[in-house]
């Protein structure tokens, strides 16, 4: 679920590192997966791997953090609609992948990842809220979460702009008593 963007040899590498990820989360199940699987299919070594991450789960969560950043960014100024439709647009096309990753063992370390990336944003937002930042994070990345997951699976058919807009009016919702 990355942009695919790659730029430098370190940066290839890391795209290396999660395609060959992704394949192998489509083909077994995430505690079946070894690190040394992933270096395998990436063909790098296995210093290479920890100059990069320190766990499949750390691989995990920095490939989610650019989509996932999107994502967060719905609560700050930054929040840029085109970006966040291209982001939806990419979720539908990738959800045989994003399926498998908001699903199961993943589903939490996704959860958390986006919970962190919202707290931090919130972090600078919010003035006293009556409930913490983390609480409201989670909550957020909860409704995130569920939402993509249930439109990925095919449960409800909606646009990318309707996804767009029900995420927007969650995320203004929750804070908006809180700013």
């Amino acid at each position: 679920m990355t942009d695919g963007v790659a730029s430098g040899p370190a940066q290839r590498t890391r795209s290396a590192l999660f395609n060959a990820f992704v394949e192998l989360v489509l083909e077994r199940r995430y505690q079946q997966l070894r690190v040394s699987d992933i270096i395998a299919r990436a063909r790098v070594g296995r210093s290479t791997f920890y100059e990069h991450y320190d766990s499949k789960d750390h691989l995990l969560r920095d490939g989610l953090a650019g989509p996932f950043g999107v994502l967060a960014n719905i609560v700050t100024d930054r929040h840029d609609d085109e970006r966040l439709k291209a982001t939806i647009l990419h979720f539908w096309q990738n959800r045989r992948v994003g399926n498998a990753l908001l699903a199961g063992p993943t589903r939490n370390l996704a959860f958390r990842t986006l919970a962190d990336l919202i707290e931090q944003r919130l972090a600078g937002r919010v003035q006293a809220p009556a409930v913490s930042t983390v609480l409201l994070a989670a909550q957020l990345a909860g409704g995130q979460i569920a939402l993509l997951s249930a439109w990925m699976a095919g449960r409800a058919p909606a646009s990318v702009d309707a996804i767009a807009d029900a995420l927007r009016r969650s995320a203004q919702a929750t804070t908006l008593s809180t700013t």
